[in-house]
């Protein structure tokens, strides 16, 4: 009986440990947490790595980089659109040095929820947050037919919609790229 408790214990405790849901698809990568209430999973991270394998559909999910802009598929990003609704990003003075100087290597834009990097105009990657760095932003991305536009965070379903089915979700007890 005494291990069956122990065996118990534990399994309460580690599975306190994986509250955060990993989704990935190639190279997207979504997180999601019980947020505001929320009794299922909502994912307010979504970050694409462009510099590995991305899909077609990922490739053309819509997104809106301010509630004033035009639509615009994920291929279609270039620095000069980007620059027209985002600021470039600065680095907050709590980095280290190296970590500001390799952020200097590439051209990044940040705002509403976004940030978009790009090296030489070649489109390296894009994140997507709405609850990051104890804020609230209202980033909004679209199916590729134009059809559903979601603020984040996204349901599981929503997700599925904007991106498609993922290659696995499983959880995981902290944010990691």
């Amino acid at each position: 009986m005494r291990k069956l408790l122990i065996l118990i214990l534990l399994a309460t405790i580690l599975s306190a440990c994986t509250n955060v849901s990993r989704f990935e698809k190639n190279s997207l990568v979504a997180h999601g947490e019980l947020l505001d209430g929320s009794n299922e999973y909502l994912y307010y991270s979504i970050w694409i790595d462009l510099e590995k394998t991305v899909d077609a559909r990922t490739m053309s999910s819509l997104m809106k980089l301010s509630p004033d802009s035009p639509h615009i598929a994920l291929n279609e990003l270039r620095t000069e659109f980007v620059a027209r609704y985002l600021s470039p990003f600065t680095p907050p003075p709590q980095w280290p040095e190296t970590w500001k100087q390799k952020a200097k290597e590439d051209e990044v834009y940040a705002g509403g929820g976004f940030n978009i990097r790009f090296k030489e105009k070649q489109l390296l990657s894009v994140g997507i947050c709405s609850h990051c760095a104890g804020g609230r932003e209202y980033p909004i991305v679209g199916t590729p037919d134009g059809n559903n536009f979601y603020t984040l965070p996204l349901t599981k379903e929503q997700v599925i919609e904007v991106f498609g089915a993922p290659d696995r979700i499983y959880k995981v007890g902290e944010v990691r790229y």
